[in-house]
């Protein structure tokens, strides 16, 4: 109801064209993110059909699948198709609900961008004319209330982006040092490489989309700096110091901001975890049949 109050304060769309793009952009992320985990999982599946028959336990070629993709219940437990195929949902579930979290952040942060960007819009197109100090009052007020309606926003998906980002820095590593690993069969190697290359895109995807909300944050300024010297006035600076000294952007649980530094900074750390682990890692016979087909 914040934003819906935010939204109705802002400047208003002069297209219809304008007012379509953002929910445009949000189905097609939804759309190309839970297709390529679609195709991610399919792939896993086509995998590890491929590793159970290699792997036989039993005659049934359905229990031999179920007995190697769900060996963390049926070691505690016998086999019985309700557990496998409740395991086999869980699995599912788990893979989309993992993209639909870094799904969910890009989200989130497409809108709050659009909101700056809707402001900065009017301010570019009265860029460099003179314009009356209730203009910047007004300007300055939707600017505070969109800084505001960020920070609500960040205190409410905070630890959903402190968990995308942990999860995705861990299993970048572990899979980066897997690739060390000689690949046993052709649809190993596919799925191994598509998820991998669809792990480091994604992670990158929410990296620029929720750095985004402090880029466009920022861009006022440059408006603000084209304001002839005739209009500027004590609104105007006022205006101006907020844009400066304000930090705008999501964070994960306030531990680190979501800005194109961030990029560098978790590259830099996987450089660095990968390189440590690289001095302990020992090649593994994927296809070792005692052993877990996830391990």
């Amino acid at each position: 109801m914040y934003w819906h109050t935010v939204e109705k304060d802002l400047p208003q769309y002069k297209t219809q064209l304008s007012k379509w793009k953002m929910g445009h952009t949000i189905s097609m992320v939804m759309l190309l993110g839970m297709m390529l985990s679609l195709a991610e999982h399919i792939l896993s599946m086509v995998s590890a059909i491929n590793y159970a028959s290699f792997c036989n336990r039993t005659a049934d070629p359905i229990e031999n699948y179920f007995l190697r993709t769900n060996d963390d219940i049926f070691f505690v437990t016998s086999y019985s198709i309700t557990l496998a195929l409740w395991g086999k949902f869980q699995n599912v579930y788990s893979t989309f609900i993992w993209s639909y979290m870094d799904m969910f952040v890009m989200i989130v942060s497409i809108g709050l961008a659009s909101k700056f960007r809707q402001l900065n819009d009017d301010l570019r197109n009265f860029k460099g004319m003179n314009m009356a100090p209730t203009y910047w009052s007004e300007r300055r007020i939707q600017y505070r209330n969109i800084c505001i309606l960020c920070d609500k926003m960040d205190d409410a998906i905070s630890l959903i982006t402190m968990v995308s980002f942990s999860n995705n820095l861990y299993f970048i590593c572990v899979q980066l040092l897997r690739s060390l690993n000689t690949m046993p069969s052709v649809a190993h190697a596919v799925y191994f490489y598509f998820s991998l290359i669809f792990l480091i895109g994604r992670t990158l995807a929410v990296s620029l989309y929720s750095s985004s909300v402090h880029d466009e944050s920022r861009l006022t300024l440059r408006y603000l700096r084209c304001v002839p010297k005739e209009s500027w006035c004590p609104e105007v600076k006022r205006f101006t110091e907020e844009v400066i000294s304000d930090e705008v952007a999501l964070s994960g649980m306030k531990f680190f901001h979501l800005t194109r530094k961030l990029v560098l900074s978790v590259a830099g750390t996987i450089v660095t975890y990968e390189l440590v682990l690289i001095q302990f890692h020992e090649d593994n016979d994927l296809w070792d049949c005692d052993q877990s087909y996830y391990s």
